[in-house]
């Protein structure tokens, strides 16, 4: 007698509310097209993209999905599952998956992963108002955000790009400040894929200011579109991965810890922004460290661009001269 496989089955401790229309379209798709075998054969729309430790990645259709581990935070597109290395579970690349609106179902080594999403807590992407602040506000934010820079790069790749990196940002910021929204495209369109890592320095700089770029009240954000614009033109110049991160950031969702440090320049608990900062430089071995260079940039640009505005609006002095 052939043994039955056990199934490994984990419940989801968290999800991103937002994955609920894909999940639902993908498991009325599944039921109309059959079993897993017609799904292989009409060339699997679910599969897995990618393994790594803390994460598996799965393509469902045209959106990337991250199962992380539960030490990593809330994130757009992203299930947050009690499982410390995916490695072990025997899930590979290109493995088929089933999807339903209550469970993902990956094809391992010998058995299925099941991941529950019954009872998760739904995630939502919390937009931070930034129309009340001022210049005191963001020059204050910059100097706390000072202190929270890269390590040296690790490759003699990250080496060579690293020159090239703090040109471009510089050349971005300029643009950001006086270029139209031609140069201004170009200019972001020059760091995507610049630098080391799974999601290279450049991208993760351009996270960080399109994601303050995209929060309500930002006077940044009438560089938005010029922005997008040049992530969308930049996909093939960059990993998967790396171009959905971007594609999130310029809707003004990232991971939870990005948000708070949002809440925490709004409300000016700059304590907080400390804890968070330090929290962010731990993303990958440079991720953080570049994620918080591009939201420097974005406050800098802020600070300029609401500072020309107070100008603008404020009418001069009264000359006064003395009657005798």
């Amino acid at each position: 007698m052939t043994p039955v496989a056990i199934p490994v089955a984990v419940t989801a401790a968290s999800w991103d509310a937002a994955l609920e229309e894909t999940l639902s379209c993908a498991a009325e798709r599944a039921f109309a097209d059959g079993t897993r075998a017609a799904a292989l054969s009409a060339g699997t729309p679910a599969h897995v993209h990618s393994v790594h430790r803390r994460v598996v990645n799965v393509l469902i259709d045209d959106v990337l999905v991250a199962l992380a581990s539960l030490d990593i935070d809330d994130a757009p597109a992203t299930v947050r599952v009690p499982v410390e290395d995916w490695r072990r579970l025997g899930v590979t690349q290109d493995s088929p998956v089933d999807v339903s609106v209550d469970r993902i179902v990956l094809a391992a080594d010998g058995h299925d992963v099941v991941v529950s999403l019954t009872g998760a807590r739904a995630w939502t992407a919390p937009a931070s108002d930034l129309e009340r602040l001022g210049v005191d506000e963001l020059t204050a934010a910059l100097a706390v955000l000072e202190g929270f820079r890269a390590s040296e790069p690790v490759t003699p790749f990250g080496h060579a790009a690293q020159e090239l990196l703090v040109t471009r940002t510089a050349q971005l910021r300029r643009e950001l400040l006086h270029g139209d929204g031609r140069v201004v495209q170009a200019a972001a369109n020059s760091l995507i894929g610049l630098g080391e890592g799974l999601t290279p320095s450049g991208d993760d700089i351009l996270t960080g200011l399109v994601f303050l770029a995209a929060q309500p009240g930002a006077l940044l954000s009438r560089r938005l579109p010029s922005l997008a614009a040049a992530i969308r033109d930049g996909r093939t110049s960059t990993g998967l991965l790396s171009h959905v991160t971007l594609s999130h950031a310029a809707e003004g969702r990232a991971r939870q810890s990005l948000h708070e440090l949002a809440g925490s320049l709004v409300s000016g608990d700059l304590d907080r922004m400390r804890s968070v900062a330090s929290a962010i430089l731990e993303i990958g071995h440079t991720s953080g460290a570049d994620i918080l260079t591009g939201i420097r940039l974005a406050l800098d640009v802020e600070r300029s661009l609401r500072a020309s505005r107070s100008a603008a609006t404020t009418p001069p002095t009264e000359s006064r001269i003395p009657l005798d």
